[in-house]
């Protein structure tokens, strides 16, 4: 009997609340960005190890490797685990394995200003977008602390719940990419930026960054053409790294001596 109640107390403390239904569950391991993103062959090609590495700017802060990218564990169970199942793997296939379907976008003048899909599921890669800002927010861990969300956590989880992908201009969505990085992804951790003072968080997938908007107001008039919409084209704009606000963390992340063995000078 003894044993009974030992083994019945061992299973409750086993169990959590799920961050997404919020019922008592077993939890399992989640990815917040998909493991798939870490998993280029030609980053792990050069990577040391060939593992996933989490490197910063601050000598404090020594590499810590990541083989199986970034996780959490107190998420979700397994049930709510697999919502997001479908549209990751089409977010990861269509932006990266798919890549070279891209065709050239060029202005008036003829100069590269971005690159362009003919077609894409914009149900399923909206739902993606929203899904891993979702994640993000709910995560405990470092790499996401600057994603908070507050009223709009509940608006996402319904919308996942539901299929719904709003419309194009609540969480709207445009995409860039760095043309200066040729092999393998540059993660830098998401953070909130303001383009004419409507708030967006900024994500890196690889070779992808993508802005999603937590705002009322309306993106800014110029953005239009560009956010994921259900008919058209899916549009990624040129993004120079050196205009960026990461340009200046990257250089002193390869300048940290902590970090040496993973850049070549």
């Amino acid at each position: 009997m003894l044993n009974y109640d030992i083994k019945c107390i061992w299973a409750r403390s086993d169990m959590q609340k799920c961050k997404f239904c919020g019922r008592e569950r077993r939890l399992v391991k989640s990815h917040v960005i998909p493991r798939s993103f870490f998993e280029i062959k030609a980053f792990h090609q050069k990577a040391p190890k060939k593992a996933l590495s989490i490197v910063s700017d601050s000598e404090k802060l020594k590499p810590m490797r990541r083989p199986v990218g970034i996780y959490d564990i107190q998420l979700f169970c397994k049930n709510c685990e697999n919502k997001f199942n479908r549209c990751d793997d089409y977010a990861f296939k269509l932006l990266n394995e798919n890549r070279d379907l891209r065709k050239v976008l060029r202005n008036e003048n003829g100069r590269v200003f971005g690159q362009y899909y003919d077609t894409y599921n914009y149900d399923l890669l909206k739902l993606f977008f929203m899904s891993v800002l979702l994640r993000a927010s709910l995560s405990g861990d470092f790499f996401f602390q600057h994603v908070n969300l507050g009223p709009y956590t509940e608006i996402l989880k319904e919308a996942i719940d539901s299929c719904g992908t709003e419309q194009p201009e609540n969480f709207a969505v445009f995409l860039t990419y760095y043309a200066q990085i040729k092999s393998g992804p540059v993660i830098f951790p998401p953070a909130p930026q303001r383009i004419e003072n409507v708030k967006f968080y900024n994500f890196h997938l690889g070779r992808v960054i993508f802005f999603i908007k937590v705002d009322k107001r309306s993106i800014p008039f110029w953005l239009t053409p560009f956010i994921l919409k259900p008919k058209g084209k899916l549009i990624l704009i040129k993004h120079d790294l050196r205009e960026c606000s990461a340009y200046e963390v990257l250089k002193r992340t390869i300048n940290n001596p902590a970090n040496s063995k993973y850049f070549i000078n």
